[in-house]
């Protein structure tokens, strides 16, 4: 009896040294962890700044990566907040592209002779929007702008628009608009923009924009249109812009899309029900720069599917795809964004981006990534932003400026805590239970106890309870 009385004495008494000795390593981690933040911030040499470091533009101090962008100045000149808006690929390419014209350029008087009452006319533009208009308006031939938004017009007959051969920009958005006549544009060949999104068009014909020779932009968002070909797009040898968002599209042309659109440039199906790419649908997209697939139904991408050289922004979020073929990205040298968030991939090859050495932006949200590694992004050199689904994967990014998440609310890769509050409630806390329970401990083994085991539980108990 009194041996194992021993022996159970002995096993309290180390239990209680073993507990006690990892708070002390866990305080001791906690310290370091606040020492290394703090000296994140002393001044190092900008040409020599240390992995997971970025200097302060030109001055000599590098900043850790979890400080730039985020908020807060920590830089004395403020260059850690620094071009911190993602404006890589579509939104660069859009600010490059087009020039915004200021209203004080423009003429205000109406030089349009003829036109509706409820209508309002600009040097030689018309709007009519919302007056409850049912068939295309009566306007002089001189117009060059004619906008028909949010109206109740339902059917385009044939040459609707024949005498406004001066025509450039038609707006019939948001209209009840069922029925395109083939010939509805006939005559419109000075026509660069037209909307037609918000209507009910479930059928476009091939050839109703043959004569559309300088249209740039064809927008057709929000329609039921279920399915197109090569040939709907017959005439538009000048396209560079096309849209059909949320058109219902369930699947593409399986051969050369832009075989009618030879300068492509920006292409957007988001929202649709597309489920395949085929190998030849784009063959023909050589200048494609901006592509969306975003939240469609796809669920693989052929190996060759992509061999666009000229692409710079490439959108297949939201997706169902799995997984991709290793080489998927190799015919892609100039792409500077690429977002696979929300896909149930499984699997990343290591070497999957390694083609990309051109990327400045890399979205992975609620991606998880079980074999992430460094060398899956070290190729991209350029990389300036990348978003992950776990604060955690950024410590396998150290040469990207911006990456998000920074946190999960509660802690950081270069945090344990933080936020600072929780962090200096945290060490409170510490002090006083340390404090507490060493001073439980050394009063019970100073001062002469009755009952010796009554005495030490209470001593094994202040350990675990200042574990817990």
């Amino acid at each position: 009896m009194y041996g194992w009385h021993d022996a159970t004495m002995r096993s309290v008494q180390s239990a209680a040294v073993t507990v006690f000795t990892s708070d002390l390593y866990l305080m001791w981690i906690l310290f370091t962890i606040s020492i290394t933040t703090i000296k994140g911030l002393e001044r190092r040499p900008s040409e020599d700044c240390p992995l997971g470091h970025f200097p302060c533009g030109n001055m000599s101090i590098c900043l850790p990566q979890v400080l730039h962008c985020n908020g807060q100045n920590d830089c004395p000149n403020g260059a850690d907040e620094d071009n911190c808006g993602d404006n890589s690929g579509w939104a660069d390419l859009f600010d490059r592209t087009f020039k915004r014209v200021h209203p004080q350029d423009l003429a205000t008087d109406c030089q349009v002779e003829q036109y509706p009452d409820r209508c309002r006319c600009i040097n030689t533009e018309i709007h009519c929007v919302h007056v409850s208009l049912r068939s295309i308006p009566q306007v002089s031939s001189n117009v060059t702008s004619l906008s028909l938004k949010s109206n109740k017009i339902c059917v385009l007959p044939d040459e609707a628009f024949i005498k406004y051969i001066k025509l450039q920009r038609l707006f019939l958005q948001d209209n009840c608009i069922s029925t395109v006549s083939i010939h509805a544009f006939s005559g419109l060949y000075k026509l660069q923009k037209l909307s037609l999104s918000q209507n009910c068009i479930s059928l476009l014909s091939p050839g109703v924009f043959s004569d559309l020779h300088k249209l740039k932009w064809l927008i057709l968002d929000d329609n039921p249109i279920t399915t197109i070909t090569a040939n709907t797009f017959t005439g538009l040898s000048s396209l560079f812009f096309l849209s059909m968002v949320n058109t219902f599209l369930e699947q593409l042309p399986p051969t050369r899309l832009c075989s009618h659109m030879p300068f492509l440039s920006w292409l957007d199906f988001e929202g649709n029900c597309i489920k395949t790419l085929g190998l030849s649908t784009l063959l023909s997209c050589e200048h494609l720069t901006v592509l969306s697939l975003r939240a469609n139904l796809i669920k693989s991408l052929p190996e060759n599917t992509l061999s666009l050289h000229t692409m710079e922004d490439l959108d297949l979020s939201s997706n169902l795809i799995k997984e991709l073929p290793v080489s998927i990205f190799k015919d892609l040298p100039s792409l500077q964004i690429l977002n696979l968030s929300q896909n149930p991939l499984d699997h990343i090859h290591p070497g999957q981006f390694k083609p990309l050495i051109q990327l400045q932006s890399l979205g992975l949200e609620g991606v998880e990534i079980p074999n992430i590694q460094t060398s899956m992004f070290r190729p991209m050199y350029n990389l300036s932003y990348i978003y992950f689904k776990k604060f955690q994967y950024c410590s396998y990014a150290p040469h990207v400026r911006k990456c998000k998440p920074k946190s999960d609310g509660l802690s950081s890769f270069e945090d344990l805590l933080a936020n600072v509050v929780l962090r200096v409630s945290v060490w409170v806390m510490a002090f006083i239970t340390c404090f507490g329970n060493l001073f439980v401990i050394g009063m019970r083994t100073v001062l002469r106890a009755e009952n010796n085991l009554h005495a030490l539980c209470i001593k094994v108990l202040c350990c675990e309870y200042q574990r817990t």
